[in-house]
């Protein structure tokens, strides 16, 4: 056999034994090796932040979300999620139902949260004289006094929107005038469907509040230009922020910092003008007191309203 081809040879052998060795399994010693995850990939705990439906639907999230990546940039080891029910009676047996672990809910809802469904009022909005029900007319409407309603349409949002159907039912009352005899009542799905249905001249004046008004006026200006407010209440205290009993109280502190510093800097200020208010700040339910007193008074003027529930 030549040089060459007993070189052949020898690396055809030494080629067979490395595909033997291949085909062996290695000896099982116990060790096995942990993969570890980067702590920026690791999953973090969720938290939904709800939101009650204030103003129009969409524009929720978009206020909303930028508040709430702002709340997330301060917490490393957790994670609220915004959700924005589809409507106010959906947000109340959401809460009712403790499906949120934070809530921004009306004062009504919020003080029922803490007293049957397990939350804690943390934070609060601030500007409580714009918590109020307002009544929105045509220009040049001759309706120029609550008395003027008699016999008029005019609609509500629906019956738990306590600024803009509770309180504005008992300024009638209190005005003489009985909502349920004396007026042509229509609820509707919303701030928003309330303020639209005067516009388009399907009802003589619409309930609602502040906040949802200075929404229209900033999505519709042309349409808000044609409209007017008139007959303000008096103010109550503003919508609560609460957290459910479960979640961590150190969580629930941060997050209740976190939104008191949001005035403090540019950034914070320009995501709480397009709410629209000036701060959000730290609460007790104590501060709450205030809608078990309006409730008592509005269960008195309406004794068969079941849903003033207490």
């Amino acid at each position: 056999m030549d040089r060459w081809a007993n070189i052949r040879w020898r690396w055809l052998g030494l080629l067979c034994c490395l595909l033997a060795a291949c085909g062996k399994q290695a000896p099982d010693t116990g060790y096995a090796p942990t993969l570890v995850a980067p702590a920026r990939l690791a999953k973090l705990p969720e938290y939904t932040f709800a939101v009650t439906p204030m103003s129009n639907f969409r524009d929720i999230y978009d206020v909303f979300q930028p508040i709430v990546d702002q709340l997330n940039a301060g917490l490393p080891d957790a994670r609220l999620v915004l959700e924005v029910p589809r409507g106010l009676a959906e947000h109340e047996q959401q809460l009712e139902a403790r499906n949120f672990a934070f809530a921004l809910s009306n004062p009504y809802h919020s003080w029922r949260a803490v007293r049957h469904s397990g939350y804690r009022i943390f934070a609060k909005m601030g500007d409580d004289d714009a918590f109020r029900g307002i009544w929105v007319v045509r220009k040049g409407s001759p309706v120029t006094s609550l008395a003027d309603l008699r016999g008029k349409k005019v609609c509500f949002p629906p019956k738990s929107a306590l600024a803009a159907t509770m309180m504005t039912q008992l300024q009638l009352k209190q005005a003489g005038v009985d909502p349920a005899h004396d007026l042509q009542v229509d609820y509707v799905g919303s701030q928003h469907a309330s303020i639209m249905a005067v516009y388009m001249n399907s009802v003589d004046a619409g309930a609602t509040w502040p906040l949802a008004w200075a929404t229209f006026q900033r999505q519709h200006p042309e349409e808000a230009k044609q409209l007017e407010v008139r007959f303000p209440t008096e103010s109550l205290v503003n919508q609560a922020i609460v957290a459910r009993d479960d979640v961590p109280p150190d969580l629930v502190r941060r997050v209740g910092r976190l939104l008191a510093e949001l005035h403090d800097t540019d950034h914070g200020r320009a995501l709480l003008a397009k709410v629209p208010v000036t701060r959000f700040e730290p609460a007790r339910a104590e501060d709450y007191d205030v809608v078990r007193i309006f409730l008592d008074k509005y269960r008195q003027a309406f004794p068969d309203d079941t849903d003033a529930r207490p």
